[in-house]
């Protein structure tokens, strides 16, 4: 893999933080910028997919409460 085009002010950017995180090489930098990336779209996939999941099973969990209320109530009362 060759070297990436970046802007100068790109440039200032990755060697800023170069400095302030203490990594060695630029190349590094990137790295972790890429490990952040990764990390932080596997996060974000996962609450997609949990808010999904809420989403379609909210419907069925609001019918079954209502049956089960229903039930209790109705055993409740003829049990007098």
């Amino acid at each position: 893999m060759g070297a990436i085009a970046v802007s100068k002010k790109e440039e200032q950017q990755i060697e800023r933080l170069r400095k302030e995180l203490r990594i060695p090489t630029k190349a590094g930098v990137l790295r972790a910028a890429l490990k952040t990336l990764e990390h932080q779209t596997v996060e974000e996939r996962l609450r997609h997919e949990v808010r999904e999941s809420v989403r379609r099973c909210a419907a069925a969990d609001k019918r079954e409460h209502r049956e089960l209320s229903q039930a209790a109530v109705g055993r409740w009362v003829s049990e007098e």
